[in-house]
C-alpha cells in the first residue's frame, strides 16, 4: 500500500484572523508584501488562500504569525472547506 504524499501547508495569522496557504503558494513573495506594508502607512495586501481571494490592511501595528506545517494529502482532503448553508438558503 502506498504511504501517503507529505505536502507543506503555511498558516498565516494576521491580528486574529487565520488564512491557510496551499504549499504551491510562493510563500517568500507574500512575507515580502506584508513586511513592506508593515513598514509603511496601512495597505491592502492580497491574500489567495483555500477560499479564495482575500485583502488584508496591514499596518506597523499588526501582529503576523506565520508557520509551515508538513501534512500528507489523506489530511488535506479530509480537511476541505465545508460550506455552511445560511438560514436564508434553506
Amino acid at each position: 500500500m502506498d504511504e501517503p504524499r507529505t505536502n507543506t501547508r503555511a498558516r498565516i495569522d494576521i491580528d486574529g484572523r487565520e488564512f491557510l496557504l496551499d504549499g504551491d503558494r510562493d510563500l517568500l513573495a507574500l512575507m515580502e508584501r506584508i513586511e513592506a506594508a508593515a513598514r509603511t502607512e496601512p495597505t491592502f495586501v492580497d491574500i489567495s488562500d483555500r477560499n479564495g481571494l482575500v485583502s488584508v490592511l496591514v499596518s506597523p501595528g499588526a501582529r503576523v504569525v506565520i508557520s509551515v506545517e508538513h501534512v500528507s494529502s489523506a489530511a488535506l482532503v479530509e480537511e476541505a472547506p465545508v460550506m455552511p448553508i445560511a438560514d436564508w438558503d434553506l
